[in-house]
């Protein structure tokens, strides 16, 4: 018997990684004192550096939703499609993490002071993993 391989990460692991790294970079943003990202920055103006917390469970609740809803259109073609979009997350968001804490301190927005330089980077891993996923799937339907 064939055992089925994993190409994303299950549920159980994928949703307290990706807590993790939203409360990771809420945790980065109170301790640096400023949001800097242009999308939240006039939440926190307004409501004060504290409601960082709170937009880490929203954003968490946003992911949430378009998992849900972005995995059932996924489903009809792969039947792990909610893992698909969950491990996607994970990866852009580890990726941003990971930029934030190690590389932003000392090469700031790749030259700029706009996070939408970051772009890029987030996505090279995502469709790196897409298209192995992809590639995955497909040389699965020939064996």
């Amino acid at each position: 018997m064939k055992r089925k391989t994993r190409n994303a990460l299950p549920k159980f692991v994928a949703w307290p990684v990706l807590i993790f790294l939203v409360f990771w970079d809420a945790f980065i943003t109170y301790r640096g004192g400023r949001e800097g990202n242009p999308l939240w920055q006039p939440a926190v103006e307004a409501l004060g550096i504290n409601a960082l917390w709170l937009l880490a469970v929203l954003v968490l609740a946003l992911f949430y939703a378009a998992t849900k809803i972005v995995g059932m259109y996924t489903k009809r073609t792969y039947s792990d499609g909610e893992d698909l979009v969950l491990t996607t997350f994970v990866i852009a968001f580890a990726t941003y993490d990971l930029y934030i804490t190690f590389l932003l301190p000392y090469y700031g927005f790749l030259g700029s002071r706009s996070h939408y330089y970051v772009i890029p980077v987030l996505i090279v891993p995502v469709l790196i993993y897409n298209l192995w996923f992809e590639y995955r799937k497909r040389r699965e339907k020939k064996n």
